[in-house]
């Protein structure tokens, strides 16, 4: 490997050098911090930067020290046949390597070109587009190199000491933005990732939940049909092996609809839009009036305000939290009581019950898909209900959560958007 050339080393040149181009590294530091627009910010330093550092190609290589890799995130003026950007390449054999591992700059010019050459074949391509001159310099932030600038030009020799130095202080004013936004697109690549991957996985949910409804209906068909035609026309082993069948083909189209339901809240909500929650508390009242009635169960509430929500799931919201505090209950008059309160831009309700109470260790558990407290030979149900209340309290802008003690009842928090608090265009 090449020696990388040292820059400037007199601390008077250097002051001077400071002085000279201080204003160059104010509007620099202010271009770094203009807009978000990574791509944008980059080409308003390219036209700065060039201005006292003549570039017929200027590109900003990030480099991932830990995984010991680099990729080129931009580059300016003329192409270079094979260079692509954002591909992340290993750092090993690379110009670039060497200015990392040393955390110096380097120039690549006619006195030492054949063995750079040498080390790293990929700048044959640079050659063939006509360029004579490299130039890299390390971004360096908390002593780690978090990109380099390398400065291509077609004129051979075309970088000197001087240069060098100046290349190096600029690369010290940006350090901290570049590291900045490198750190921003690497989590909104992880967002858009893990949105992609929900995304699927909802759509999978609906259709295999969807897919096989129709199957298991007719499977659920004939075998109530064997219950219908031949129960007690066999013996007790066959009553009681129908009977399984029947009440497992019941509980699998219970936790399809539950899966179904979920897959839904995202893929299947309606606009956001003013929406009286006290309507959608009456629905689910409406829907839930057998139960009710058949556990002796008495339900209050509140006046409720007009909220920023889907009538349609805030109805479903309701229901599931009050069919809980109906089902999990062993008084001999459960009682729910439903609450509102302003929580700022949010209002903030609250589901409350005298029934059987979470211990608080299980509080997590609880709002996970399948995950049940309780035996189904002692409470029915899928473990879906409250997984399906926290996906469309987010969706709404919310959040839910549950306050609790073993026998001591149960309290359901849940925030939805005041209409008056909504965003333009909602």
């Amino acid at each position: 490997m090449t020696e990388p050339s040292r820059p400037t080393g007199d601390k008077d040149d250097l002051t001077q050098i400071e002085v000279e181009f201080a204003p160059l590294l104010a509007q620099i530091g202010r271009i770094m911090t203009s807009s978000e627009d990574i791509d944008e910010v980059y080409d308003r330093f390219t036209e700065a930067v060039t201005s006292v550092i003549p570039a017929d190609r200027l590109s900003i290589v990030v480099v991932d020290s830990e995984a010991w890799q680099h990729k080129a995130r931009y580059y300016a003026g003329i192409d270079v046949p094979l260079a692509t950007l954002d591909v992340w390449r290993p750092l090993d054999g690379q110009v670039v390597e060497t200015v990392v591992r040393s955390k110096r700059p380097q120039i690549v010019d006619e006195s030492n070109v054949a063995a750079v050459l040498e080390q790293s074949p990929r700048l044959q391509d640079g050659v063939a587009a006509g360029l004579r001159t490299w130039m890299d310099v390390p971004v360096i932030l908390e002593q780690t190199v978090v990109a380099v600038m390398r400065f291509m030009s077609r004129t051979p020799n075309a970088y000197d000491a001087r240069d060098q130095a100046v290349a190096v202080l600029i690369a010290a004013q940006i350090a901290g933005a570049v590291a900045n936004a490198q750190s921003i697109e690497s989590l909104l690549a992880t967002q858009a990732e893990l949105a992609r991957s929900n995304e699927e996985l909802e759509q999978f949910a609906y259709v295999a939940s969807h897919d096989l409804q129709e199957p298991l209906r007719m499977v659920a068909s004939y075998v109530g049909l064997l219950e219908r035609r031949y129960r007690g026309r066999l013996d007790s082993d066959a009553d009681d092996f129908i009977e399984f069948a029947v009440d497992g083909a019941r509980r699998m189209q219970l936790l399809l609809n539950g899966l179904l339901d979920l897959s839904r809240v995202g893929t299947r909500g309606r606009e956001l839009e003013p929406t009286e929650s006290e309507a959608a508390l009456r629905d689910a009242l409406i829907n839930l009036e057998q139960a009710i009635g058949e556990a002796g169960a008495e339900v209050m509430h509140e006046p409720l305000p007009t909220v920023l929500g889907d009538r349609i799931q805030l109805t479903q919201l309701f229901q599931n939290l009050i069919s809980n505090a109906v089902k999990f209950n062993t008084s001999d008059r459960p009682r729910v009581a439903v609450s509102v309160s302003r929580a700022g831009s949010m209002w903030e309700f609250a589901v409350a019950d005298n029934g059987i109470g979470i211990d608080p260790a299980h509080f997590d558990r609880i709002f996970q898909v399948f995950q049940r407290l309780h035996t189904r030979d002692v409470y029915e149900g899928t473990g879906i209900g409250l997984s399906v209340c926290r996906k469309i309290a987010e969706r709404h802008g919310g959040t839910i959560w549950p306050e609790s003690a073993r026998g001591q009842g149960t309290t359901f928090r849940f925030t939805l958007r005041a209409v008056e608090a909504a965003p333009d265009g909602n």
